[in-house]
């Protein structure tokens, strides 16, 4: 039965704006569908590239490495331990990186290989220019030795580079030439200079050190000789006469007080000698322990007469009795002897007496004469002190004397034997290919280039690109669901010719025939909300694929069961009615005039056309479609068929899908992929909703990215 739908309120066509998100999958799809594009300028990279690899005139490219030894050794010797700075000085190396830069090195090196009559090294205008101000000859035949040296050293400071190896004391220098032998030679040269620049540097420090040192060393000598001149002089005004063993006068009170302490022992002897014999004097001790003390020769003889006297007075008691007349005499020898006794005594008193008085003399004069050297003593060491002092600053003087004079000595073998601070440790060789332009890797990034300025290209074309590519577009473009996304089956295939049947039937398991699917799938879900008897299949412009579009899904409903009947309406081309029925004389129009009956069986069952006999293009056909006779016809023609579809002019030629539209149950929307603008969809919708057309979808058809396809579906 056929239904109208109501009336919806006109909406305006929504403005439609380019994606400013660039995603991995918006440069897949690029890539997919700008690949021509892509391959263009991949190609013109690459074109550009071979040209300038083929213009290029090649170069090669020599080095040399140069190691600055450090001065560790030196630093050994100068340093103290705990002081030594064992780290690396990268101002030194950078300075020497610096060094081999200069004008001056370059100079020298022009002068070694004569560069400054080699046409390579005289540069253009510009360089001349550059190297010689407005002061340059006006013809370069003209210039003189210098300037074209001057030319020289600036081109070759431009082909020259010395950098330093990473962290280390290596420094690599690298010479650009047109000849493999030129570089080699180059780098080499400025080895040598480099190394006849240390040379010369180091004997010129030499030499000036060498003025430096003797004239210090004239200095140092007066100096030393005045305070050593100081130094004797002192110590004669003040006697500080110097032994092995230290001052004289230290020695001789060292001596003194030996002897001091000898006399002071001497005169206690003396003293108890002379109190021992006053002492046995007074009390008129004669016996032999104390005689025999005394140690006197006299007094043992005279010891000795006493004893044999009384040895005799008792020999004669014995004999002749107590009072006989020779034990007096007896007793008076022994009297007499120990009279002789103590005479002798008095005498040996008077001789310990006389010893004793000089002994104390001699202790008293020594004693004087100590303190006499004492008080000299202290002069003299407070006078030593100054000596010391003289004594170290002349010292001072020697020691530094005797530096000087080895410095001098170093400084002199370093004149005449410089050293150098560096060696080459790997000289250039010559380069057995050429450095530039580097022919692998100029095509390689020329083609680089070539395929990121396809890319961009083809992203920028992407994202400016107004056409209906993918289901974001469309629904940004128009409130209508996407049913489906048809791939693109090729020109010429999209309706076949008589007797052929239409794809699903052809190829029910190809990509469009499972596309299709899908599209009908999605009708199906509608006519479940809604009932759905009549659909027309519209499209923007012609050659879209609608008439394609009709009967397939014509097909998929009669193959489902469903009595379906496809209606050609398209006034403009009536391709389909071409397809279906070529030899057909009766039609819609037929049908509309006088009720003929012009449905016509195809070969597939429930499948019926109702084709469209036109001799010429219809300028009116909005109002055949618009009439009474044809809203009659459509509810006669839903009675009979499970489902209608019309296949309806493009908009873009004829009003017909807005004349007809509203006597349909849904309009189907066929869409270009990259030809529809997403635009004219906006509007076509536009269009649709002020004619109260229901749209079912949209379907996007002749879809070239087969990947996209295969997700969909």
């Amino acid at each position: 039965m056929l239904q109208t739908t109501p009336a919806r309120p006109s909406a305006a066509a929504p403005r439609i704006e380019p994606s400013a998100t660039v995603t991995l999958s918006t440069l897949r799809t690029v890539l997919r569908r700008y690949a021509l594009l892509v391959l263009l300028f991949t190609a013109l990279g690459a074109g550009i590239a071979a040209l300038i690899v083929w213009a290029s005139v090649p170069t090669y490219v020599a080095s040399a490495q140069l190691l600055i030894e450090a001065q560790r050794q030196q630093q050994l010797l100068v340093f103290e331990p705990g002081m030594l700075d064992l780290t690396l000085d990268n101002a030194q190396v950078e300075s020497q990186v610096e060094v081999l830069r200069s004008e001056r090195l370059a100079g020298a090196v022009v002068d070694a290989l004569d560069l400054a009559l080699d046409p390579e090294f005289q540069g253009n205008d510009e360089t001349w220019i550059a190297a010689l101000g407005e002061q340059r000859p006006a013809d370069r035949a003209t210039a003189s030795l210098a300037e074209r040296r001057r030319v020289a050293a600036s081109v070759l400071a431009g082909r020259v580079g010395s950098r330093r190896v990473g962290q280390s004391y290596v420094i690599e220098t690298t010479a650009r030439s047109y000849k493999p032998k030129r570089a080699a030679e180059i780098a080499n040269a400025y080895m040598a200079a480099y190394l006849q620049d240390q040379y010369e540097a180091k004997a010129q420090a030499a030499r000036g050190g060498v003025e430096w040192l003797q004239l210090r060393l004239r200095e140092v000598r007066q100096s030393l000789n005045t305070a050593a001149r100081t130094v004797e002089d002192f110590r004669t005004q003040n006697g500080l006469v110097a032994t092995s063993n230290g001052l004289l006068i230290e020695q001789q009170l060292s001596e003194m007080n030996s002897q001091f302490i000898l006399s002071r022992s001497q005169t206690a002897q003396a003293a108890a000698r002379l109190a021992r014999v006053r002492e046995v004097s007074a009390k008129g001790i004669t016996e032999a322990s104390v005689t025999e003390v005394l140690n006197n020769q006299a007094i043992t003889n005279l010891r000795q007469r006493q004893q044999d006297a009384a040895q005799r007075e008792a020999e004669l008691r014995e004999r002749y009795g107590p009072d006989s007349e020779a034990v007096a005499g007896a007793k008076r020898e022994v009297a007499a002897a120990e009279q002789d006794i103590a005479a002798e005594l008095g005498r040996i008193g008077q001789t310990y007496l006389s010893d004793y008085e000089i002994a104390v003399s001699r202790e008293r004069g020594l004693s004087e004469e100590i303190q006499r050297l004492i008080g000299e003593a202290d002069r003299l060491r407070q006078a030593k002190v100054t000596l010391s002092e003289l004594d170290a600053q002349a010292q001072s003087y020697r020691k530094m004397y005797q530096n000087l004079l080895e410095k001098l000595a170093e400084t002199v073998q370093k004149e005449t034997l410089p050293v150098s601070g560096a060696r080459v440790i790997a000289p250039a060789n010559v380069p057995l290919g050429k450095s530039s332009p580097k022919t692998k890797l100029t095509l390689t990034l020329g083609t680089v280039i070539g395929l990121v300025f396809g890319i961009a290209a083809g992203t920028i074309r992407h994202r400016l690109d107004q056409t209906a590519r993918t289901e974001a577009d469309i629904r940004r473009a128009v409130p209508f669901p996407v049913l489906g996304l048809l791939p693109d089956i090729g020109r010429g295939r999209s309706l076949k010719g008589p007797g052929e049947g239409p794809d699903v039937v052809e190829a029910p398991f190809s990509a469009f025939s499972k596309a299709m699917r899908g599209v009908k799938v999605s009708i199906d879900v509608a006519r479940e909300e809604r009932r759905i008897e009549t659909i027309g299949i519209a499209s923007i412009a012609s050659g879209d694929g609608k008439s394609c579009v009709a009967l397939n899904l014509a097909c998929l409903f009669a193959q489902a069961g469903n009595r379906t009947l496809v209606v050609d309406a398209d006034f403009q081309s009536n391709k389909l009615s071409q397809c279906l029925a070529p030899t057909a004389e009766d039609g819609l129009l037929e049908m509309l005039a006088d009720g003929r009956e012009a449905v016509r069986p195809t070969a597939i069952t429930d499948l019926f056309v109702l084709p469209l006999v036109v001799r010429s293009r219809w300028a009116q056909s909005n109002d055949f479609l618009r009439s009474k006779q044809m809203h009659a016809l459509i509810k006669s023609l839903a009675e009979a068929y499970d489902l209608i579809v019309f296949d309806l002019t493009a908009m873009e030629t004829a009003a017909d899908v807005r004349a007809i539209s509203r006597m349909l149950d849904g309009i189907v929307l066929v869409a270009a992929w990259g030809k529809t603008e997403l635009g004219a969809l906006a509007e076509a919708a536009t269009s649709l909703d002020a004619a109260q057309a229901q749209v079912v979808g949209v379907v996007l058809n002749k879809v070239g990215d087969a990947e996209m396809v295969s997700r969909r579906i």
